[in-house]
């Protein structure tokens, strides 16, 4: 199925249990419950992929800053979020990053 310009389609499927299988474009991502909570642990919550994604965008939009001003070392981005009644309320995210070591003086791109 194409997607159209500005749209993201994600198709999620369960045959058994909680195992889930969302595709999105060309990839597939298997999402599970804890044992705790009817599932088999065959993947990340739902909730955590959720503060997944939230570390990947934060990362990627914190490497496109760093190609700008010329810092080419790995960027670690750490996020966290509450889950006073898992797994359906997530909240009070929080995210943090840093270069592994700063940008050299005078390196900057133009």
């Amino acid at each position: 199925m194409e997607v159209p310009m500005g749209k993201i389609l994600a198709l999620a499927k369960i045959e058994k249990g909680f195992q889930t299988e969302v595709r999105v474009r060309n990839h597939r991502i298997i999402a599970d419950l804890t044992p705790d909570k009817g599932g088999e642990d065959r993947g990340p919550t739902p909730p955590e992929i959720l503060v997944v994604a939230l570390a990947a965008c934060s990362a990627m939009f914190a490497k496109m800053f760093a190609d700008r001003v010329g810092f080419s070392g790995p960027i670690t981005v750490e996020t966290e979020a509450e889950t006073p009644e898992p797994p359906t309320i997530v909240q009070n995210f929080r995210g943090s990053g840093k270069p592994s070591r700063p940008p050299q003086r005078g390196t900057r791109k133009s």
